[in-house]
């Protein structure tokens, strides 16, 4: 049996995207509030920000590329924390 572990990398990178795009849809379809915004999605806290980085990240596993690795966590470290920022105001 022939079966690349290095290719689930892409396979769930490509699930987060899917799942991203389903965040959008449905705050598109909601009120648009800042609450909506923040809100989790499919069980992933902040949504918004943390399914593009984690697939960002993936793929930089699955292409072995350095460079695409780094730039995700320095990314995801601005891009979360920000909005982290944002979801514990909302929530306090």
């Amino acid at each position: 049996m022939f079966f690349r572990w290095n290719l689930m990398y892409l396979v769930i990178a490509f699930i987060l995207m899917i799942l991203y795009k389903g965040y959008w849809i449905r705050y598109f379809c909601s009120k648009k509030t800042m609450k909506d915004m923040y809100a989790s999605f499919a069980g992933v806290p902040i949504a918004g920000a943390v399914l593009p980085v984690l697939a960002l990240l993936l793929m930089g596993m699955y292409s072995r590329n350095q460079i695409v690795i780094l730039s995700s966590i320095i990314l995801g470290s601005g891009h979360i924390g920000i909005h982290y920022m944002h979801w514990k105001e909302l929530n306090t």
